[in-house]
């Protein structure tokens, strides 16, 4: 249902009516799904009546906006937005009082206004995908690890009454995570030979193919310690991108 939704030509169409200005078409996003996601057709898991759901339609639309914008990295920012939008919404349904789409929102605004900035910092650029994932991973993981931290006993108690209690989840930390994201964002700058999929022993194939190859990294701790033992084997030559973008 929240696939189809995203890729629907009814959530384009409710876009290009949201606002004048791209900037506004973008964050408009996070108020229609938070919208709808409130209604009863949430509580019915129905989606209004679409006649599309291309796959990568909503991508396309949000790197036209970004670019209209005047963002300096348009793709990344409509691929930030997208996945921002996509975790902001599971947790919705999830939990129904959930802010996560406004919170959402905010955190966009900041990417936003990071990319269209006038004046051209080359430094910022290349540490943009740091603060980018690290707003993204606050977003969505801000809930869970209010929660664990609500919800733990305290030192003092833990020590005297018990060992150690173990933790409630095996969530990552949101740290945790945008450190992942920071080693995928990087890499994007380098010219990196990635291990082929067919070489792993098949435990591995779907974390290495779901993390790295299509960039959705997993809140799994567990999984996490394999993503980055992974990361480990890619090999990374930066010099000729870096030496290329100093003659621009």
């Amino acid at each position: 249902m929240l696939h189809a939704l995203l890729q629907s030509d009814w959530l384009i169409t409710m876009l290009d009516k949201s606002g004048k200005q791209a900037a506004h078409k973008l964050l408009g996003l996070f108020n229609i799904l938070d919208d709808l996601l409130s209604s009863p057709l949430a509580e019915a898991q129905t989606t209004p009546a679409t006649t599309s759901t291309q796959p990568g339609r909503l991508q396309a639309y949000l790197s036209t906006q970004a670019q209209l914008a005047g963002a300096r990295l348009p793709d990344m920012l409509a691929n930030q937005l997208y996945f921002m939008a996509l975790s902001a919404c599971q947790e919705k349904l999830a939990h129904r009082q959930s802010s996560a789409l406004q919170h959402a929102k905010q955190a966009a605004k900041a990417l936003i206004d990071e990319q269209t900035k006038l004046q051209i910092d080359w430094l910022a650029i290349r540490n943009y995908g740091v603060v980018a994932v690290t707003l993204v991973c606050g977003v969505v993981g801000g809930y869970y690890w209010h929660m664990q931290l609500e919800s733990a006993p305290s030192l003092q108690t833990a020590a005297v009454h018990q060992p150690p209690p173990r933790p409630l989840s095996f969530e990552a930390s949101p740290t945790e995570t945008a450190a992942i994201y920071s080693r995928l964002e990087t890499m994007k700058h380098g010219d990196c030979r990635l291990i082929e999929a067919i070489q792993l022993p098949e435990r591995l194939k779907s974390v290495y193919i779901e993390n790295i190859i299509n960039g959705h990294v997993t809140t799994n701790r567990d999984e996490q310690v394999l993503v980055n033992q992974l990361l480990d084997q890619v090999q990374c030559n930066y010099t000729p991108k870096l030496m290329a973008n100093s003659r621009q």
